[in-house]
């Protein structure tokens, strides 16, 4: 699941398999397209279908089997589509939702992300067949109808991450806003390539997070060999770990289960520091354009160490990457904690917002404090 949710207005070309790679037909007719909800596993020509398109819309690589493993193989069962399909069985728009285990408070919860969603672009002003007289945008229609299945189903809170361009028209299905502050904390190890390769900042920000980053590359240098090691650090797999039992509000990848499913070998360390599991930090391997980021993470005294910050310093260059990330989210104490101690230990933190579109029919999910959130819902790609 990629961390780039598209727009979901964003369009381009989608064919059942076989006609992947020849052009789509010119009907003389106007343009009519079917809605079909449908929860998976979809069929192989579906997937794949989808599949390429998303990648050619996004520009990424996403695997088949990893497509499939977030689509499919959730504890919480296979993801839901809404798909628009011509008369001769063309794809040509899909979004889904993937659900999770969750957890508020004690209540068990399967809340639902949208992902993997797109219209082509011959095919915004299509009519829809039993929608015809409906004013809404087409994709703001299937998200709709999506969304009121999976509620009956008994998911929810359902969300998107999208861009902010968007937020304002969602509103007519029920989906707002909730803006959740961030605490985004920069260790940079490679100051000149971060400064080019970090994105949405302006020329200044660029050379300033490059003299910023020669500082922290220089510190961090002298810093290190005096960093201890922590004893008992191991790698683990994910499923190992004893997350807390203490009851919190809307939280995520909790379980043996959950955790396995998350984290796909190869693309993630797990850090464990004591002998019982209970100490542990999830990161997202780094490399020559990608910082290493913290993505989950368990620490008896709420905050990072210089000896664990020391550690994530040499995992990362061992990457080769950018530096290392970490986000705390949340207006409250435990999360200005953790940014205090980076602050302390070299890293640049600054004030952020998270926002996503909720849907949701119970209001305490419309307050930014009812999420527990880490990086670990924002960092699915490859």
């Amino acid at each position: 699941m990629p961390e780039k949710n598209c727009n979901l207005s964003a369009t381009a070309p989608l064919m059942t398999s076989q006609f992947i790679g020849e052009p789509f037909s010119e009907p003389s007719a106007p343009k009519q397209m079917t809605l079909r909800i449908v929860q998976g596993p979809l069929k192989p020509y579906e997937n794949q279908a989808i599949l390429f398109q998303y990648n050619r819309l996004a520009e990424v690589e996403i695997p088949m089997w990893e497509f499939l493993h977030w689509v499919q193989d959730s504890p919480e069962g296979p993801a839901w589509h809404a798909i628009f399909e011509t008369d001769r069985g063309e794809i040509v728009g899909h979004t889904s939702l993937i659900p999770f285990s969750g957890s508020y408070y004690g209540r068990r919860l399967v809340p639902a992300k949208s992902e993997y969603s797109f219209i082509h672009e011959e095919y915004r002003t299509a009519k829809i067949r039993g929608f015809e007289k409906s004013s809404q945008l087409r994709n703001l229609l299937y998200v709709d109808q999506l969304f009121r299945r999976c509620r009956s189903e008994g998911w929810g809170p359902l969300f998107i991450s999208t861009t902010s361009a968007v937020h304002r028209v969602f509103r007519s299905i029920a989906c707002y806003p909730v803006e959740i502050p961030v605490w985004e904390c920069l260790l940079i190890l490679c100051p000149w390539q971060a400064a080019h390769r970090t994105p949405n900042l302006v020329g200044w920000q660029r050379a300033s997070l490059g003299f910023a980053g020669a500082f922290q590359r220089t510190a961090w240098s002298c810093l290190l060999p005096f960093s201890p090691r922590l004893e008992q650090t191991c790698s683990v797999l994910p499923g190992d770990l004893v997350p807390s039992k203490q009851e919190q509000p809307l939280s995520f990848f909790e379980d043996a289960t959950s955790l396995s499913w998350r984290y796909l070998k190869g693309q993630y360390e797990c850090l464990v520091w004591d002998s019982e599991g209970r100490d542990y930090l999830i990161t997202k391997r780094g490399s020559e354009d990608r910082y290493l980021r913290v993505c989950q993470w368990q620490l008896t005294g709420g905050q990072p160490s210089f000896s664990l910050i020391g550690e994530l310093v040499r995992l990362a260059e061992k990457q080769g990457a950018l530096g290392v990330r970490w986000a705390a989210y949340g207006d409250n104490e435990a999360a200005a904690k953790i940014a205090r101690a980076l602050r302390k230990l070299g890293f640049l933190c600054a004030r952020r917002t998270r926002t996503l579109l909720v849907n949701s029919a119970e209001r305490e999910f419309f307050v930014p404090e009812t999420w527990n959130l880490t990086d670990a819902m924002f960092s699915f790609d490859p």
